[in-house]
């Protein structure tokens, strides 16, 4: 598969961009999994658990897992990967790891949490050695329990090869590269048409060819940041909600580029958050600051579209760049952050989780709105994704732009060939049937 950028972190835990998320759920494995197709959690590392009490859950775990390098899957691995993950606020109240028999875990919590076996199956919190720390360069070739261990991993190539001992069905395709074509990216700045697709080729490539598309469960957005003196002002974002319509954008851009896009009026497409705004003066506002994440094509032609939208009312747009950790963290001054995302088919964890979890969001958007208060009453069933995204949304701290269409292209002989939630497909599953056939 080409690919426009090289993929330096695997790590779990840290900031991951959408396709890595995809590939660490390649390499490694949680307590629990989320089965995309049904929309159920189900044991990966554990294969059965119990809640014990409101605050103990019990987790039984399968016998003899191997890391790519031999060695056994231990508890500590898992206790170490869980107490790494409290400093993030959806897993601030993992109180601890009791070990209950050689095969047993018990996860105590300092507040009940109905969620905690989906949780469990969130891409953060995929189990990692114990002594990862250790291991130089581990981030760009880590070693996980997934059914594709790293094999290569540089500016040029990805490669990831079938593990043979993965204790669950071992992966029908034995190895995938993913090459680096930086040329993609400048195809898509250049306007040149599909250059965002995802494509699979196999050697020879056969004629016939398939193609999927779905429109992704997720939207591009504007966040405007409350360290920001003039984003306080509610005058200033509604004004910025009115000037800055999916629409007015998108005509600023060529065919093109937007040829994929729909106008999005919250986090997902059935959603119907954002209301008409009464026209008003624009606000006294020289300069505006505009900040996102690096190495990925579409932001640049999306910056010049919101400066000729502003450019009319006197607005100069300042944009600033940065890397995807920063952005991720919310590193750095900014009035307006620009980003997108993907969520899973479990939109009731997936879209809460985002919000209430996102450092970018947290330090972007508290004490404004009362977040930490929001995490506390969805765990105890009081706050739903949908009334969240509309609060955050009709108070013009989020400007939802775009949805967009996903698209994976591949030769007719690749069976089981289904896109995914995050662009990509599942590696394991999908298989090659012979060409005379």
């Amino acid at each position: 598969m080409p690919y426009y950028r090289p993929m330096p972190n695997l790590m779990p835990g840290t900031p991951l961009r959408r396709s890595e998320r995809h590939l660490v759920s390649q390499i490694f494995n949680g307590l629990t999994r989320l089965n995309e197709e049904k929309g159920e959690v189900e044991g990966d590392l554990a294969h059965r658990w119990e809640q014990h009490s409101e605050r103990e859950w019990h987790f039984h775990l399968r016998p003899r897992v191997r890391w790519h390098d031999g060695r056994e899957l231990s508890l500590d691995d898992i206790a170490s990967t869980l107490e790494r993950l409290r400093t993030q606020p959806l897993f601030s109240h993992l109180a601890g790891v009791r070990r209950l028999s050689p095969r047993c875990v018990a996860v105590l919590l300092s507040e009940p949490d109905p969620w905690l076996p989906r949780l469990l199956a969130d891409p953060a919190a995929l189990i990692l050695p114990a002594d990862r720390d250790a291991r130089p360069g581990f981030a760009s070739l880590p070693v996980g329990t997934g059914p594709y261990r790293v094999a290569i991993n540089d500016a040029h190539r990805l490669s990831l090869q079938a593990f043979d001992d993965y204790f669950g069905h071992r992966a029908l395709l034995d190895q995938v590269d993913i090459w680096m074509v930086p040329k993609l990216g400048d195809q898509l700045e250049l306007d040149v048409q599909g250059a965002c697709d995802l494509t699979v080729e196999i050697n020879p490539r056969p004629a016939l060819e398939q193609t999927e598309m779905s429109l992704e469960a997720g939207v591009y957005f504007l966040l405007c940041d409350n360290r920001s003196p003039a984003m306080r002002d509610d005058a200033v974002r509604q004004w910025l909600a009115q000037a800055l319509t999916p629409l007015a954008i998108m005509q600023q851009t060529a065919p093109a580029a937007r040829q994929f896009w729909v106008a999005a009026a919250g986090l997902l497409p059935r959603w119907h958050h954002s209301r008409p705004q009464t026209p008003s003066p624009a606000p006294n506002l020289p300069t505006l600051r505009l900040a996102y994440y690096e190495q990925h094509p579409e932001y640049r032609l999306i910056a010049e579209a919101i400066a000729q939208c502003l450019a009319p009312h006197g607005i100069c747009v300042e944009c600033r760049t940065c890397s995807y950790q920063d952005w991720e963290c919310g590193e750095g001054e900014a009035d307006l952050w620009l980003g997108t995302v993907n969520f899973s088919c479990d939109i009731d964890y997936a879209v809460p989780a985002w919000l209430l979890g996102t450092p970018l969001l947290r330090r972007s958007l508290e004490p404004a709105l009362p977040l930490q208060a929001w995490l506390q009453g969805w765990r105890r069933g009081e706050e739903q994704a949908s009334s969240l995204s509309s609060q955050v949304v009709r108070r013009h701290w989020m400007l939802p732009l775009f949805h967009n269409w996903l698209r994976l292209k591949g030769p007719g002989q690749v069976e089981d060939f289904r896109l995914n939630s995050m662009g990509w497909f599942d590696f394991k599953s999908v298989w090659l049937r012979p060409a005379d056939i």
